[in-house]
């Protein structure tokens, strides 16, 4: 059932339960009730901050340190993971010292990242927005390669359970057994590295995954992310394939595999002219966990309609359909599904653009389709004049009702035709007002 009264009810409080974060953070020097201060592992001052926003619009993160120059940093900051109060990020420094044998940093290219460079050093934080005041704490090294195999499978949980004013955290860095291992049966070997902040520890556990499920695919490929799914366990997502449900924290941690419910479109080879596997389908697929149960959702671009944008209805051109399933069922059963033609607006909800005009939908392109953490009913979709456009638009649509509840702008510097770069967060939550 829908929570729309609830949330609304919510912003009008000042109080928001999640928020659509950037997750390529910007440089620059901000202060608020979100600020959190640390050192990083070359002993200069950093701090982070968050500009939040009410979904849809996209809220951003700022990372400073006062003692570099812009040209130090290698690249944007990025946030990789998050889950509850605790964020987890990335920031890649240039041209500096060698770090200290305790710093958490790499000195190669993390295989399938792009951060990391020769000369450049990772250093990963973690961010407490609460309770209490927020927090930033370096992640304390594990050795000269303390990186995931791919930075962006890092993955950040809270610990206590269903406690919610823990303060402690635990970070995961998953790593492929080198092709040299002397195993050769028909299984594949990960080993995964766990920092416990209630011990202060790095601790390390194998764990097998039968090749029947294909997990490199998965595990190696650079579209995957990491979403916290409750209970201890993290899931990592490949788009195009599935989520890889894993119990981290068990002395014996199972890996299995859980397949979307629907397959890979048959015209994206043909049109796009590439291997599927290098096809960002972020632009199509989302996936949410919550209260044990996995959400997905597919957004299918049409070519031609029938139909013309007329008397309050958006242009044509797709369609969103939603999936839940519970983690440890067998099955997805069918939500929702709405076509573009047949959602309703009113004249309000139309953006303006330059000269007083208003924006015309069959006219944009679409992509990005987010779930909301709150509401089960709303998905976010992204559009954008063309695919080279500065200017975004964030769509709230509501599936069950067939309905536009907002559309916000938002800028599209970061953002690569419609890959999505923003993340559901439940920091807001945390935070303070």
């Amino acid at each position: 059932m829908s929570n729309l009264p609830a949330a609304a009810a919510s912003r009008r409080s000042g109080h928001r339960p999640w928020v659509l974060t950037d997750a390529k953070c910007h440089i620059g020097d901000r202060n608020n009730a979100t600020t959190a201060h640390a050192v990083t592992s070359q002993g200069s001052d950093i701090k982070v901050t968050f500009e939040l926003a009410d979904p849809p619009g996209v809220s951003r993160c700022f990372v400073h340190c006062p003692s570099l120059a812009g040209s130090r940093y290698g690249g944007d900051p990025v946030v990789l993971s998050s889950a509850g109060a605790f964020v987890l990020l990335v920031v890649t420094f240039k041209h500096g010292p060698r770090p200290g044998p305790g710093a958490p940093s790499v000195r190669r290219r993390s295989r399938g990242s792009q951060l990391g460079g020769r000369g450049e050093h990772n250093d990963f934080f973690v961010y407490r927005a609460g309770p209490g005041a927020p927090s930033l704490r370096l992640l304390p090294g594990i050795g000269p390669y303390c990186c995931p195999d791919v930075v962006t499978l890092a993955g950040v949980m809270p610990l206590g359970g269903a406690d919610l004013n823990s303060k402690d955290y635990a970070v995961v860095f998953p790593s492929l057994l080198k092709p040299w291992s002397r195993n050769t049966n028909d299984s594949t070997e990960y080993i995964l590295h766990v920092y416990l902040s209630d011990t202060s520890k790095w601790e390390w556990r194998n764990l097998k995954v039968s090749k029947d499920h294909n997990p490199e695919v998965i595990m190696q490929h650079e579209g995957t992310r990491v979403i916290f799914a409750g209970r201890g366990t993290l899931s990592w997502v490949n788009h195009w394939h599935g989520i890889l449900l894993c119990n981290v924290l068990d002395r014996y941690p199972v890996m299995r595999l859980i397949q979307w419910p629907v397959p890979i479109p048959c015209d994206l080879v043909s049109r796009f002219g590439m291997g599927v596997d290098s096809i960002y389908t972020w632009s199509f697929h989302d996936v949410a966990i919550s209260n044990g149960v996995i959400r997905f959702v597919e957004l299918k671009s049409c070519r031609c309609s029938d139909t013309h944008n007329e008397k309050g209805v958006i242009g044509q051109g797709w369609t969103v359909t939603t999936w839940n399933r519970g983690i440890y069922s067998n099955k997805w059963d069918k939500k929702f599904t709405v076509k573009a033609d047949n959602v309703l607006v009113t004249g309000s909800s139309y953006p303006k653009v330059s000269g007083g005009k208003r924006l015309s939908w069959d006219k944009v392109v679409h992509g990005g389709p987010t779930l909301s953490l709150c509401d089960d009913d709303v998905v976010y979709i992204v559009a954008r004049l063309d695919i080279r456009s500065a200017v975004a638009w964030m769509l709230a649509i509501n599936i069950r009702e067939g309905t536009l509840e907002a559309v916000q702008q938002c800028s599209a510097d970061k953002m690569l035709a419609l890959e999505p770069t923003y993340v559901q967060c439940a920091l807001s939550n945390y935070i303070k007002q």
